[in-house]
This record gives structure tokens, sequence and C-alpha cells, in this order.
């Protein structure tokens, strides 16, 4: 398959429609107009080349996150996995792999878009190695296959937990700080009811987008999505593209949430935190208690639910990545106007 398959240079056989062309007359009737082909299932570039859609695969790597909201039950990006398998429309398929693995062995060439997670056995104990060896293989499958990495941090309290990932990513010109952001200090207040962060299971808001990626976060402006105890960002390098930055935490390494880079015929973005993955921040459904305005009125306008727009902000990222137009989200009739994806 290789890292690009569902890009503008996919397999699975390719059309080139003149989009602008006058209607050809035929046949019998010759002020008719033949019509259109159908389009359905094909993406296609802005003179007209297009190619038959394939499924977005999605490997992650790593240990799922497990600190949302039930602390190690329900909430955490097995989930996350789930919905991408299952609310795609066949468009998207995420598969996961927790025990180390060499990145020779992975078979990227099966996958559009590698995730990195917690690389590590557990929180505590067995942190990952990789070698140059590995980010070589990881800078050819990206460079010249077009594969896309998406990668997180903040799983856990331990801050050397970025080591691993920057072992991948530093070759890039990418790295995580071993600093702590989103903390308990920002979250937001009010004189009546002090700390919210509680209305959004422990999570703090997030909304300073910049416009650099506008595939990314044009459909974000004014929208939030929940963040808790992440790791900033280092990038080196004028093909750095900050998507999102830290504007109230000044203790920060850096001041970088978000970034993303184009490495040859692939793409890596890099986020901060791991929430966006949690059941808990995608707030799809009404909290049974948060989102009672009658009895946490308080809580109005701070829940995932009323607040987040974590499907728009997945949404934009895995089509930037993959550079794809043919992934879709579907979302239940559950969700709030704010988490509707603007397509």
């Amino acid at each position: 398959m290789g890292g690009g398959a569902s890009g503008p240079s996919g397999s699975g056989g390719g059309i080139t429609v003149n989009l602008d062309a006058p209607a050809v007359s035929s046949g019998p009737d010759l002020g008719g107009s033949e019509p259109l082909p159908d389009l359905t299932g094909y993406q296609c570039d802005e003179v007209g080349n297009c190619s038959k859609c394939q499924p977005v695969n999605i490997l992650s790597l790593g240990q799922p996150a497990h600190y949302g909201a039930n602390s190690g039950s329900t909430d955490n990006t097995d989930a996350f996995q789930a919905f991408m398998n299952s609310n795609t429309n066949g468009t998207a398929t995420m598969q996961m792999v927790k025990k180390f693995t060499k990145i020779a062995d992975l078979g990227l060439d099966n996958y559009n878009i590698l995730i990195l997670q917690a690389l590590e056995d557990n929180e505590y104990t067995g942190l990952w190695s990789y070698g140059s060896d590995d980010a070589a293989v990881l800078q050819d499958w990206i460079a010249n296959k077009g594969g896309a990495v998406i990668a997180m941090s903040g799983y856990g309290s331990n801050t050397s937990e970025v080591t691993p990932l920057n072992q991948l990513l530093a070759p890039f010109g990418i790295t995580y700080n071993t600093d702590n952001i989103f903390v308990q200090n920002d979250c937001p207040s009010t004189a009546s009811w002090g700390p919210l962060c509680y209305c959004a299971y422990g999570s703090i808001p997030f909304q300073n987008w910049s416009n650099v990626v506008p595939d990314i976060t044009k459909n974000l402006a004014g929208k939030k999505v929940g963040a808790f105890m992440g790791r900033s960002i280092t990038c080196s390098g004028s093909d750095c593209q900050t998507v999102a930055t830290n504007n109230f935490d000044t203790t920060a390494q850096s001041n970088i949430v978000g970034v993303a880079k184009v490495v040859g015929k692939g793409r890596i973005f890099a986020w901060a935190d791991e929430w966006v993955t949690y059941t808990s921040q995608w707030g799809l459904t009404p909290d049974t208690q948060y989102d009672n305005a009658t009895t946490y009125a308080q809580c109005v306008g701070y829940t995932p639910h009323t607040s987040y727009a974590v499907p728009q902000f997945w949404y934009d990222v895995f089509r930037w990545v993959a550079q794809t137009t043919c992934l879709t989200i579907v979302l239940p009739p559950t969700v709030s106007t704010v988490q509707q994806i603007v397509y």
C-alpha cells in the first residue's frame, strides 16, 4: 500500500476530469450534454486529477491514555480506536501495538498514519528506546513514501516519557520538553464558584489557535479542546508551522502546543497533550450531572458537550496529515452545535 496510499497519488486507479471543460454534445440530441462522471468515492485535486479513495489506515504505537475522567476504567484511548473504526463509514481503520517493536518491524507500508502515544511499558517503568536505525526507517517512510506521524505526550507524571518520542522526532527538528503545561492553576474560574475544571472532568480549555495551516485550524477558530499536564514542544527550522500556542503558562520551556511539518512527501503533527483522545473530552452525549443546567448552572459553557470541538480537531488533523479528502467522521445526533463538524 505505502504510506501515501490514500493521498492524491494513491493506488487504486486514477482518472482525469477537466471540471472546466464545456459540455460535450453527442448522439441524436446534439444540443444535449454528457453528464459529468459520478465521482463518489474519488478525491480530486485543483486541476481535475482524481484518484479512487482508499481507507486511511492508522497504527497507534504505545500505551493508550488512561488518566481521564474515570482514571483507568472506561475513559481511555481504546474508545478513540473504536470510534475511528466504527464511525468513519469505512474511510478509516485504527489498530494498536502496545508492545515495544522496532520501527522497521511495524510494517509501515501497510499504514498511512502512525500515532505515537506513551512509548513505555507503563507509566513508571520500561521506557522504550529507539536508535538511529529506527529514526532512519521513519524518515524514509515519511519523506519518500508519504507516511504521516501524529505524536502526543503528557501521559503520566514522569517527564522522562518524552525520551523515546524525542529519539524518533529529533531528526525532524521536533522535540518535547520536560515541563508541565496545562496545570490546575490554569483552570477557568468565577468569583462565585471558583475553578470550574471539574465541569470538564479536570481538563483545561484551550483555544489559542494560529492560522498558519488553515486546513488544520480554520474551522477551530473560537472553539476549544481540553488538555491537562502536557509537555511543551520545541521546533527548529523554517519549515516549522506552529498551529497552537500556550498563552497563559509562563513557566513553560516553550509556548508551542501544536506544530506541523511537511517532510518530503509526508507530514508530521505534534501535539502537547493526550486528552484529546479521551471519550469524556469528545462529550458526544450530555453528561447527566454537569450538563444539567438546573443543578449545575455554573457548568453551562464549560463542559465538553457544550464547549469542546474535539471531533473537528481530529477530523482536520487526520485529513491534513494523510493528505486526503476522503476521510469522514460520523457523529451521533446527540452532539451539540459546537461539536458538529464543518466538512
